[in-house]
């Protein structure tokens, strides 16, 4: 081929309107990484915790969050629930500085009891409202900015992650609008993106990657005095904290003890687990919400009904999954409410690995009824994911011909 002169110029040149599997899987894994990498807000490490330590638990969570998006969504709300409440407790006491920055630090394991009688270990919101009404500190004077100033929130990476991901699905309806086929992989894309989202409006006040916590110092300087003080409040041996007479009675979710033996064995703990929660319920704004999410985000999966996969079972497997995805919470919830109503007011499961327990009158087979079948539930949901997620690789291998056309945006232009 003979070289063109550099003399020769020319005009504006079009794109081919066409794209290859690369394209598609490169833009969905960008959008996929980079919203995974930014929605994760774990607590603050412990200080013997290692780099290795720190990026296997990011690991574990980030599965999490692919395997089960909305339970996600579900532990910021009610991180976000208890926010709340920590504000409005704070501000019955008189101390209107105390935001929801500080709130969600405290809870992350930000604020660390230093004693006489104890290492350090961290202690909720609820812990530090119930210490200040005692008396027995004086309120962190840590500001919001300090705070925020400590944490390292990347604001311009979340705004990128949104930006990819709004755009994503803008042109997944032009594409549905021009006729051109939608691939599986970009529908699961588009499903994260919107548990991302919400996410985000939860943990929109959460310091994020902080590394070093804020120490606060007991005036009594013996833990076992403040105890002792508390009366009839003390009345077992602490598992996590000496403070767990503050805590339990707003610990609703607990780790199954069949899984305790992977939680730290410090007494006392010397972070904050990540899967603490403590808080009394979620408001109907944060639960209307919640269950917003997990029906559109399994629904966004039904409208690949009538795509063409390479194969007529792979299609009916998607249909089956994604049918059993999208009613998942309808089906649990539904059984919970009549089961309720029949009597059987016993153990309730988050995916198995949390448990709400049954009163202590309750004895039996009944109380666990509730516990088996949402269990069931949970453990035919996570393979259904799972091949949510195989499928919508695995079917880039054939996919329609109209998948690879490019979006004729001069179309969307108003034009006689």
């Amino acid at each position: 081929m003979a070289p063109i002169p550099d003399t020769e110029v020319t005009g504006w040149v079009d794109g081919p309107n066409d794209r290859g599997t690369i394209d598609i899987i490169w833009g969905c894994c960008l959008v996929l990484s980079t919203a995974l990498w930014t929605v994760l807000h774990l607590n603050i490490p412990g200080s013997d915790d290692t780099t290795m330590t720190v990026l296997w638990r990011k690991i574990r969570w980030g599965t999490f969050a692919i395997l089960a998006p909305d339970m996600l969504v579900g532990f910021s709300a009610m991180q976000w629930q208890s926010a709340q409440e920590s504000v409005t407790q704070m501000h019955s006491l008189g101390y209107k500085e105390w935001t929801l920055k500080h709130a969600f630090y405290a809870n992350s394991g930000g604020f660390l009891l230093r004693s006489t009688d104890y290492p350090p270990f961290p202690v909720t919101a609820t812990s530090i409202h119930y210490l200040l009404e005692t008396e027995h500190i004086d309120c962190p004077t840590i500001t919001a900015d300090e705070i925020w100033d400590k944490s390292k929130a990347d604001t311009f990476a979340k705004c990128v992650a949104l930006v990819q991901g709004v755009w994503l699905v803008v042109q997944s309806i032009a594409r549905a609008v021009e006729g051109l086929a939608v691939s599986p992989l970009e529908l699961f894309t588009i499903a994260f993106v919107l548990s991302t989202i919400t996410t985000y409006y939860f943990w929109m006040n959460k310091p994020q990657n902080v590394g070093v916590p804020t120490f606060i110092d007991l005036k009594t300087g013996s833990v076992n005095n403040l105890v002792n003080s508390a009366g009839h409040f003390n009345l077992e041996p602490f598992r996590e904290t000496p403070l767990d007479f503050v805590e339990k009675p707003m610990q609703r979710w607990q780790r199954r003890p069949t899984l305790e033996q992977f939680r730290p064995q410090d007494q006392p703990l010397r972070r904050m687990p990540d899967d603490k929660i403590v808080f009394n319920g979620l408001c109907q704004s944060a639960w209307a919400l919640v269950c917003f999410q997990a029906m559109v985000h399994p629904a966004l999966h039904l409208l690949c009904w009538n795509h063409v996969f390479p194969t007529k079972t792979e299609q009916t497997l998607w249909r089956v999954m994604s049918v059993f995805l999208a009613s998942g919470l309808p089906l649990s919830s539904g059984l919970r409410i009549l089961l309720t109503a029949c009597g059987f007011h016993g153990h309730q499961s988050l995916t198995w690995i949390w448990v709400q327990p049954g009163s202590k009158e309750e004895r039996g087979w009944r109380e666990w009824v509730l516990d088996v079948i949402m269990s069931f539930i949970s453990a035919c949901l996570v393979p259904a994911r799972l091949y949510i997620i195989i499928e919508a690789f695995i079917s880039l291998r054939r996919l329609p011909a109209s998948s690879y056309v490019t979006v004729e945006w001069t179309n969307f232009i108003p034009h006689v």
